[in-house]
């Protein structure tokens, strides 16, 4: 598996370095920004669609048990020409939505809390407003807020969550915005985010990046920022990790940063051996506690591209993301 990873990786400046660019030519299109009951959509460059913020249960929560029923994450991704990056509803995991934040083993008043495994019904977290949109010269910011409860018939918050995702208006070719989560204690009660393997923010990947091929290897791909994969890089602490793979026969992929300021940079992280996901996951080997008056601040970078990943312009845009 790990020739099948590096393979590409030799391939990088020779196969996409003319698309994705950093010395390519900006658009001169700019963000618009539409809200519907059950979604607020972020177009780009020419109108093309970037995400999609969930407000509502998307139609596939009616083909899940209620539990499966989520809002407050993004899905889809797209890239620059039209593909989706993300999955939701997974059938080998359908408590996982496209890119979302969820703490796995917790507890808040001496009860036991989960917000990732949806079946055992510890948690739940939920769209709760469009805090609504800012503008200045260079980018649009969206600010949304979710709750944590301890499960979906509670209406107590143990946590409220704010989502600040800034977006260039001059996109490269391939497509870019950063998020900032900042968590709050929502009483004078801590939440504890105990030691586990996995659990925090996370993306979930196409369906079709599963499929086998020959070697018996998904068709989805894994590298880090430090050139390990799913066989040599589960709970290694990169900087950021690339998945890509063939959607409806086109290669395209998502990069996620870490950010210096993020607690316990750099994070560790959790790599799927089979399925298309990833998290980065700051109690893999100590707990911490999220306390009141204390926000949880973590920053991410997402860049959204068409082909297989670029290293050195991946690293550029990490090196432009660090000095702001």
């Amino acid at each position: 598996m790990l020739s099948s990873i590096l393979i590409p990786m030799k391939l990088f400046v020779i196969s996409l370095l003319p698309i994705i660019s950093l010395a390519n030519l900006f658009s001169d299109a700019r963000p618009s920004v539409h809200e519907t009951e059950e979604f607020v959509i972020i177009r780009t460059v020419e109108g093309k669609p970037l995400f999609e913020y969930r407000k509502k249960p998307s139609e596939k929560a009616k083909n899940n048990a209620p539990h499966y029923s989520r809002t407050g994450y993004i899905h889809p991704l797209y890239s620059p020409s039209g593909k989706v990056i993300t999955g939701d509803y997974a059938p080998d995991h359908p408590h996982q939505h496209g890119l979302f934040f969820a703490w796995t083993k917790s507890s808040f008043r001496g009860k036991p809390t989960e917000f990732w495994n949806q079946k055992k019904k510890l948690g739940d977290i939920r769209f709760n407003q469009f805090l609504g949109k800012t503008e200045n010269k260079k980018s649009l910011s969206l600010q949304f807020e979710q709750i944590f409860t301890a499960n979906k018939d509670s209406n107590e918050p143990i946590l409220k969550e704010t989502w600040k995702i800034v977006i260039p208006h001059k996109q490269r070719d391939y497509f870019q915005f950063d998020l900032t989560s900042i968590q709050s204690c929502a009483t004078e009660d801590p939440l504890v985010i105990e030691r586990y393997h996995y659990g925090g923010m996370a993306i979930r990947g196409n369906d079709q990046w599963m499929i086998k091929v020959e070697d018996g290897n998904p068709l989805g791909k894994m590298i880090t920022s430090e050139e390990k994969n799913p066989e040599n890089g589960n709970h290694t602490r990169p900087r950021w990790v690339a998945m890509h793979g063939p959607v409806d026969g086109q290669e395209c992929g998502v990069v996620v940063m870490n950010h210096p300021d993020n607690f316990r940079f750099p994070q560790w992280v959790r790599l799927h051996p089979t399925m298309p996901y990833f998290v980065y996951s700051p109690m893999v080997e100590e707990p911490f506690t999220i306390e009141s008056g204390k926000p949880y601040i973590s920053k991410f970078r997402y860049l959204l591209y068409d082909g297989t990943p670029d290293h050195g312009v991946i690293e550029g845009s990490w090196k432009e993301w660090i000095k702001n």
